[in-house]
């Protein structure tokens, strides 16, 4: 059988991690699956799922944890940071094997970070899969090579709790999940309740090295409030007619999937990967990317709109689900560039 390793360059929980976890659950009963990665929540999540987690803490002990995989003839490696993908190379030219392997690029808040260096990756062999166009976009613009880059989109395998469906229009509870720092630009909706008190509810779930600065901004805004790291952010969608999104350069956007999963309308801003999720007024929404002003408009605007127009940007976010968000496909995709063969696939 063959053996899939996927080598994290972060032990959080957030969409990369939780991306690699579905995708080695998926490829499980085709492969023997291994998660490496730094040590933090995610090791909760795979021990939830029952997939084999080796934790490292340096560079050393990820490459003493691989040797011993590196020299199986049926391997197969995914990346996603380009210091792992560096090592897996080196090690595999000790070893004298050359085990497929592929980076996956999810993007990031650092543009040199995020798409700088992939191309010394292709330089090795190795395929890059970007998880949106938008990702691919920046790859070919930091100069690699489109004929070794695969668009491979993110999807959901779990299906959650669905929010009831709308019965009349208005919006009472609004959220965001995300993390509290610079790049994902919480302060655009924070300034869009200062301009507009009579916006509704509005509650932020996440954690972050901005939140301090940011609840001390809207500490006067009773209508924000901030929940922190949550575990099960579902339970707090169900409660909530409308998702928000202020990132305007996000690589692909998790989190608006699993809203649209719950049956919540989403708004997101007209510029990066979060915009190219949603087709305007039919899947959800847009909000010019940063305008504080057009996104509080927007919210008052469709909270005028009727329940039954509510209900249909409902029903063809959750069709766009199970057809370009489906699970199968994508794991496809994935199975053939490591050569894995299954009948189910």
């Amino acid at each position: 059988m063959k053996t899939l390793l996927y080598i994290l360059h972060s032990g959080q929980r957030y969409g990369t991690e939780r991306m690699a976890l579905a995708t080695l659950a998926q490829l499980s009963p085709y492969a023997e699956t291994v998660l490496f990665a730094p040590t933090g929540p995610v090791q909760q999540l795979a021990a939830e799922q029952q997939t084999t987690c080796l934790s490292f803490n340096n560079k050393r002990q990820l490459a003493s944890q691989l040797w011993r995989y590196l020299g199986r003839n049926e391997l197969s490696i995914c990346t996603t940071g380009v210091s792992q993908a560096l090592i897996v190379s080196l090690l595999s030219l000790l070893r004298g094997k050359w085990p497929a392997q592929i980076h996956v690029v999810h993007g990031g808040t650092d543009e040199t970070l995020s798409y700088g260096r992939k191309h010394w990756l292709q330089c090795l062999g190795i395929e890059l899969v970007a998880v949106s166009a938008f990702v691919k976009s920046r790859l070919l613009a930091h100069g690699c090579k489109p004929r070794h880059i695969t668009t491979i989109e993110n999807f959901l395998i779990s299906h959650q709790d669905q929010r009831a469906a709308f019965t009349h229009s208005g919006i009472g509870r609004i959220c965001m999940m995300t993390r509290i720092d610079p790049i994902k630009q919480v302060g655009v909706a924070i300034t869009a309740w200062e301009m507009h008190s009579a916006l509704p509810e509005l509650l932020i779930c996440g954690t972050g090295w901005q939140s301090e600065e940011l609840q001390a901004k809207s500490a006067h805004l009773p209508q924000i409030k901030w929940l922190g790291f949550v575990e099960y952010p579902s339970q707090i969608l169900l409660g909530c007619d409308l998702y928000i999104h202020t990132c305007d350069n996000e690589p692909f956007g998790l989190a608006i999937l699993e809203a649209m999963d719950a049956g919540v309308p989403v708004l997101v801003p007209d510029q990066g990967g979060a915009a190219a999720l949603v087709q305007n007024g039919v899947t959800g929404f847009h909000y010019r990317a940063g305008d504080s002003a057009d996104l509080a408009w927007q919210i008052t605007r469709i909270a005028q709109l009727p329940a039954s127009k509510l209900n249909q940007i409902v029903a063809a976010a959750h069709d766009q689900l199970k057809q370009r968000f489906s699970a199968s496909a994508r794991i496809a995709d994935y199975a053939q560039l490591c050569g894995i063969n299954g009948g189910g696939l």
